[in-house]
């Protein structure tokens, strides 16, 4: 489930299990990211009257950025829950080594799934930085020097070779960004499909089952551990990310609002083709992260639909009586759908990122009339 780019983003910022100096790389990024932000918004506040297009489309860059930055203070917040999730993913491709070929397939169409996801992350969120990074070189005053990020400075950092090596600097600094960006919605969506690889497995389980006259003990401990295994693993998925998540929202929310605000202002400048060239693959890549985001909770809800119709076709009136008040409280139990949710108020689903959508429109619209 989780391919090689992603894991390599995990050891970067030290949240892989046997990554070398873990503590060291996570003070390293504690110290960096905060500095940077620092500077980005002091730039946003400096420049509050300058105007509203640049004031949004640095605070949009720099709204991302700090969210990342919550996503990896969260991770490592939970980095014992986390290990918890690798070891069950571990131990489960180990029991399924010498499994039944279906119950491979299963395995391996959710990896190669979640292996492409990843690398198109990856890729788009690639293009979108070169892309940004640019045409921002091209479309920045002069007067202040050409920039990657836009960021305020208590020196002046337009002489040289002070101004070349703030310019790496960033460039490197963003890079890692949006790897980092790319790989942690990657992350949420390869977590999910393991939960729903194991759904299917169970509800295979219980479909082979069905067809022996007589259940063993054995058999219906299988299925309660496998049960049980399966919300134990939704909830720590769920208290790692449900505040992720959270932010995630109220971020992508704003940073759709802002984009779309500065290129429907755009329309109307000198600049038009430039700004488009700039901010619509931003534009998109945000949306297509919202988007698998809300889709996560939604594939997760529609997949524990199936538990309960899998554990309500078994042949459990054919059980023994103490065996049948088992497969009814599973039933039970399975009509309380998994969820993944936003800070635990918020279901995510289609729905909720139609809502989204909806609101960022109205922001727009509202910022569009007082422009």
């Amino acid at each position: 489930m989780i391919n090689r780019p992603l894991e390599y983003s995990l050891r970067i910022f030290g949240i892989w299990p046997d990554s070398p100096y873990p503590k060291l790389k996570i003070i390293t990024w504690i110290i960096i990211l905060p500095t940077f932000l620092v500077f980005q918004y002091w730039y946003c506040i400096t420049h509050i009257k300058l105007g509203l297009i640049d004031l949004l489309d640095g605070l949009s860059l720099t709204l991302s950025n700090t969210l990342v930055f919550i996503k990896l203070i969260v991770i490592w917040f939970h980095k014992r829950t986390f290990y918890e999730i690798l070891m069950s993913m571990k131990e489960d491709l180990n029991n399924n080594k010498h499994s039944a070929t279906e119950n491979k397939r299963i395995i391996m169409d959710k990896s190669m799934l979640s292996s492409r996801i990843s690398n198109f992350l990856i890729s788009y969120f690639a293009i979108t930085f070169f892309l940004y990074s640019g045409v921002a070189l091209v479309i920045f005053d002069e007067d202040q020097g050409k920039f990657l990020v836009r960021m305020e400075f208590p020196f002046i950092a337009t002489i040289s070779p002070r101004y070349e090596i703030i310019l790496i600097t960033q460039f490197i600094f963003e890079s890692f960004i949006v790897y980092g960006a790319a790989t942690s919605i990657a992350l949420i969506a390869a977590l999910i499909l393991y939960v729903g690889s194991q759904i299917d497995l169970f509800c295979q389980n219980l479909t082979f089952h069905s067809y022996k006259k007589r259940e063993s003990q054995d058999t219906i401990k299988d299925i309660i551990v496998r049960h049980q295994k399966i919300i134990q693993l939704s909830k720590n998925i769920e208290t790692i990310f449900t505040y992720i998540s959270l932010c995630q929202f109220v971020s992508n929310m704003l940073v759709i609002c802002f984009i779309s605000f500065v290129l429907t202002v755009s329309l109307h400048t000198e600049q038009t083709i430039v700004l488009i060239m700039k901010c619509l693959p931003y534009y998109i890549a945000v949306n297509c992260e919202a988007f698998i985001l809300c889709y996560t909770g939604e594939y997760i809800t529609s997949k524990s639909e199936n538990i309960n119709k899998a554990v309500y076709n078994f042949l459990w009136y054919n059980l023994k009586p103490r065996d049948v008040r088992i497969m009814l409280m599973i039933i039970l139990r399975s009509q309380k759908q998994l969820t993944l949710t936003a800070g635990k108020f918020i279901c995510l689903s289609l729905e909720a990122f139609a809502n989204m959508l909806k609101a960022s429109a109205s922001y727009v619209s509202v910022l569009y009339a007082r422009y």
